[in-house]
């Protein structure tokens, strides 16, 4: 049962870790926020392609523009992802009820996807997308399933080493 408590409350403050990571980035103004994905863009590119730095600033320019819309949706499927799966965790530790975790855990990131476009539509600069609430939900749905995967397969094997015990 201890261990039961300490689980939930690792996953609790992941779920809230989450949120606030989120909250942090939407209320950047659009400046700050652009240079941000703009630096850790360049980061990755110089990682991808060894010659980054040599080569021509009109190519360098390229390479970061069109890496960074893919870097920034990334961004937002994958902090919904991890969102999602702690959610799934709470719930599933807590009541063990899986399918009804899971879709608390799809519906609180999607609700929580549209009040974070609402509050970016309140920071200078930035606009509410409905194509991020979908790339949010995108990401929420699959951390879900990946969760219940997870779940699914450590009591599938639990139960196995029960049984044959």
């Amino acid at each position: 049962m201890k261990v039961k408590k300490i689980l939930l409350f690792i996953v609790v403050i992941l779920s809230v870790l989450c949120m606030c990571i989120i909250f942090y980035f939407s209320s950047q103004d659009s400046g700050s926020t652009n240079i941000l994905s703009k630096n850790v863009t360049r980061k990755i590119a110089e990682t991808i392609f060894s010659d980054y730095k040599t080569m021509n600033a009109d190519i360098q320019n390229t390479i970061t523009s069109q890496l960074n819309l893919f870097i920034r949706k990334t961004a937002h499927f994958s902090l919904y992802f991890l969102m999602s799966m702690t959610i799934y965790f709470v719930f599933a530790v807590w009541k063990k009820r899986y399918l009804i975790s899971g879709i608390i855990s799809v519906s609180f990131s999607f609700i929580y996807a549209i009040l974070d476009e609402f509050h970016q539509s309140l920071v200078p600069g930035r606009t509410p997308l409905a194509k991020d609430v979908l790339i949010d939900t995108s990401g929420a749905i699959l951390g879900t399933i990946l969760s219940f995967m997870i779940i699914s397969s450590v009591m599938f094997i639990a139960d196995k080493i029960k049984n044959h015990e």
